[in-house]
């Protein structure tokens, strides 16, 4: 038997908390080199070829369209083949990437591997096979598994001043290699550790024991709240609820890809040091973490659409305090109020599906959900750094991104759990009836 099936079968730990630690580590690195490393090379760019901040929002707005589009591709190849093989593909895309990114002269050539290697690397090995990952091994714990895991990408935010002093004392481009060769080195090993479901290893998910014939119809109710039913794209896709979720999150993402873009510039611009804003972003990732937990805590015991309307008014409320004055008060205010919303939106929304459509095609329907938010991950970076160029502000795109995560907070409130109908006379797959189990 190998080290790897013997650490599966291991009875004392069961084999989806130690998924859940590869994947805290692996969204930390990713946390920290890709979503809020990015933010650190926004000015020496500038500074260096001129390109406007309009222009550098592009790439990343671009990488969240390709991210989208692929998100489909990207789910089913989970569903199909397992984590394990898309976390080493996407990894070794987004290392040679990094790498490569420290060698371009221009910008057509920094959008192109930007977005088809390092993007496209972090969407499928991290984005889209991690969380897949976590809701097949967990259904009672699946919010907080996801919290878990996602407080990885918070706490990668701490990583930002190493990075900022890095590029300061080195150079962007000298940066950019040591990070991608530390995707390479430390990832590769991390992705052995992911496996697809655990009936495959004769395991339940949450750790459960097999039930017996004597404990059928004695189920507690916590035990029956685990039994899932398994919705099909097609059917997942005819459920108001999706859209709803979908269309809430494409709006709260207008701030969660634009505010950590553009906060070490926005500071920055307002008489904060290089060193004093990489300061702010990392705390607002390591703040993030607070709700991160908390709140995936709250998901697995209150109904986790009410969670996720309270984490999108709190991040809805924060932002205001960015069109204030910056001052080390303001800044504090943003990061208690904004912060644990922020961090705790995510692994909720990742959770309610796995609840909602079962755990069969997860990976495909969270594909066609980050789809339909990619409007606002493109949408919220590209119009922060429009604005800037057009005002020298960023006062307008924050007030608009709190006006867009109060409508989406609004969503979220009414979209009830679906449950499939019956089925249909001949044995045809039944069709979702529009009626919620929880009210």
């Amino acid at each position: 038997m190998s080290a790897i099936a013997r650490m599966v079968r291991l009875p004392r730990i069961f084999y989806g908390w130690w998924i859940v630690v590869a994947g805290t580590f692996a969204q930390f690195l990713a946390g920290g080199v890709y979503f809020y490393g990015f933010s650190t090379l926004v000015l020496p760019l500038e500074q260096e070829f001129g390109w406007s901040r309009a222009a550098l929002s592009g790439a990343v707005s671009f990488s969240r369209l390709e991210g989208g589009l692929i998100g489909p591709l990207g789910g089913y190849l989970v569903d199909r083949y397992g984590p394990r093989v898309i976390v080493l593909g996407g990894v070794g895309l987004m290392g040679a990437g990094l790498i490569l990114l420290a060698q371009v002269q221009s910008l057509l050539a920094f959008y192109l591997v930007f977005i088809l290697l390092v993007a496209m690397g972090a969407s499928v090995g991290i984005s889209t096979a991690m969380p897949t990952a976590i809701a097949n091994w967990f259904i009672r714990k699946r919010s907080r598994a996801m919290g878990f895991v996602y407080s990885g990408v918070g706490l990668g935010g701490a990583a930002v001043p190493l990075l900022t002093l890095l590029i300061l004392q080195h150079g962007w481009r000298t940066a950019l290699v040591v990070t991608g060769m530390g995707v390479l080195v430390i990832f590769v090993p991390l992705a052995f550790v992911f496996r697809h479901r655990p009936e495959e290893y004769g395991l339940r998910p949450d750790g459960d024991a097999a039930e017996s014939p004597s404990s059928v119809g004695k189920a507690s109710p916590e035990r029956v709240g685990a039994r899932e039913v398994d919705f099909t794209p097609g059917q997942a896709l005819r459920t108001p609820s999706f859209w709803l979720i979908s269309v809430a999150f494409a709006l709260r993402t207008t701030a969660s890809h634009g505010v950590p873009l553009h906060l070490i510039p926005h500071l920055v611009g307002q008489g904060f040091s290089n060193e004093a804003a990489a300061a702010a972003l990392a705390g607002l990732g390591v703040v993030s973490v607070v709700g991160r937990l908390g709140f995936a805590w709250l998901g697995d015991f209150w109904e986790k659409r009410f969670v996720l309307f309270a984490s999108t008014v709190l991040m809805s409320i924060g932002l205001v305090f960015l069109t204030l004055p910056a001052t080390w008060t303001t800044i504090a205010l943003f990061l208690i109020v904004y912060a644990p919303g922020y961090g705790g939106a995510p692994p909720l929304a990742r959770a309610i599906f796995g609840e909602y459509y079962g755990r069969k095609y997860y990976g495909t329907i969270s594909g066609f959900f980050a789809m339909i938010i990619m409007a606002g991950t493109v949408a919220g970076p590209l119009f922060a750094g429009y604005m800037y160029d057009v005002s020298k502000s960023y006062t307008i795109a924050f007030y608009a991104f709190a006006a867009a995560n109060l409508a989406g907070a609004g969503l979220i409130f009414v979209a009830k759990r679906p449950v499939l109908g019956p089925r249909p006379p001949g044995g045809a797959r039944p069709r979702p009836a529009m009626v919620s189990t929880r009210g």
